[in-house]
């Protein structure tokens, strides 16, 4: 069962009561698109259109999730629950095109806003990078909303660079969305 936020007053978890991030299992994808329909909600209310509701479905992030693309924060009290995730593929040609060097792409940051200025966030793309530089690759990319200039300050807070922009079609929900290109080396 995943654990959504909520705007009654449901008790604030501490970063001490939220476990590390771990590689998510099958019974996290519920929670995954449970917490990333909360955010595209959330998202769509502030006229950022990165993300829309229902552009995944348990099955097909079970199926990620198989691969080993997925990792979580949990919450100590709740193991199975999900307050964060975050997704590494190791190629992304709809955005980036093919790319002669190795890098790792990062996907789906996403923190329950309950979370919010804890450093989750940080330490979920801190591990993906992690996981991206155990692979043997020295470059972690990702992309966001090109109009979400928070979310753009964060990314270049955090050591990223632009690198150019890219539209691409969403299938599911059927929009086209305009994303910022951003990179890291990784040492």
């Amino acid at each position: 069962m995943s654990r959504t936020h909520s705007t009654s007053a449901a008790p604030v978890p501490s970063v001490s009561s939220v476990t590390d991030v771990l590689p998510a299992t099958p019974a996290h994808a519920p929670g995954i698109v449970a917490l990333r329909d909360e955010l595209a909600r959330w998202m769509q209310a502030r006229g950022i259109d990165q993300w829309r509701e229902g552009e995944f479905t348990p099955a097909q992030v079970e199926q990620e999730i198989a691969a080993g693309q997925w990792w979580v924060v949990e919450p100590e009290s709740g193991p199975g629950e999900v307050l964060g995730s975050v997704r590494v593929i190791w190629e992304d040609v709809e955005i980036w095109g093919e790319q002669p060097e190795p890098a790792g792409y990062i996907h789906g940051v996403a923190v329950d806003r309950s979370l919010n200025g804890t450093g989750t966030g940080t330490r979920l793309l801190r591990a993906a990078e992690q996981v991206i530089a155990d692979s043997g690759r020295s470059i972690s990319r990702l992309d966001c909303d090109d109009a979400n200039p928070v979310l753009k300050r964060f990314y270049t807070g955090l050591g990223y660079s632009p690198r150019g922009t890219a539209t691409f079609h969403v299938p599911g929900p059927d929009f086209w969305v305009t994303v910022q290109r951003m990179e890291r080396p990784l040492p």
